[in-house]
């Protein structure tokens, strides 16, 4: 019986601690400086490689963690185009989904001046294959590859739920 208080306790813990709540002025500020740190090259916050990914591309260290998130590290492909990534635990879904749609509105409000715009995508990876982007507005692809993009998206399978931003480099360097 003594060991049941100690054990809620920690159950409690540990679920606070694994399904962190994002600080919105802390994530406008994280918003900020990794844009700033993408259209570099992350080369600013690029930490030493730490292996790979599932998909077989090389994964690295990143210096800069991004408010309520429980991973982050920047995955460099095959044809050397650099990705931060992020992920996010969520207690449920409807939580999961509400976290994405803050994410995405904090990412295109800190972005909107330097003109980007904000839209869903269709990703396989994805719950119900959506993902919100927020990238620079324009219909030509020259202009869009010269900027970095943002998606937020809810990865397909997973539970509890896991949210996952990517920001990609600019494509013409």
């Amino acid at each position: 019986m003594k060991w049941i208080t100690p054990l809620a306790v920690l159950l409690i813990f540990h679920v606070s601690l694994t399904a962190q709540d994002i600080n919105p002025e802390i994530f406008r500020k994280n918003v900020e400086v990794l844009y700033t740190a993408a259209d570099a090259g992350f080369k600013s916050i690029k930490g030493e490689e730490t292996g790979t990914t599932d998909e077989g591309d090389k994964k690295y260290h990143s210096t800069r963690k991004v408010s309520g998130a429980m991973d982050v590290y920047i995955k460099v492909d095959g044809e050397d185009t650099h990705t931060y990534i992020a992920v996010f635990e969520s207690k449920d879904m409807k939580a999961a989904k509400a976290k994405m749609e803050q994410m995405a509105q904090i990412i295109f409000e800190e972005t909107e001046a330097k003109g980007f715009a904000r839209d869903s995508g269709t990703d396989m990876s994805y719950e119900g294959y959506r993902k919100e982007t927020v990238e620079f507005a324009s219909d030509n692809i020259d202009d869009l590859g010269h900027h970095p993009s943002f998606s937020v998206g809810v990865l397909r399978g997973t539970d509890p739920p896991i949210i996952e931003l990517e920001i990609n480099e600019p494509l013409w360097k």
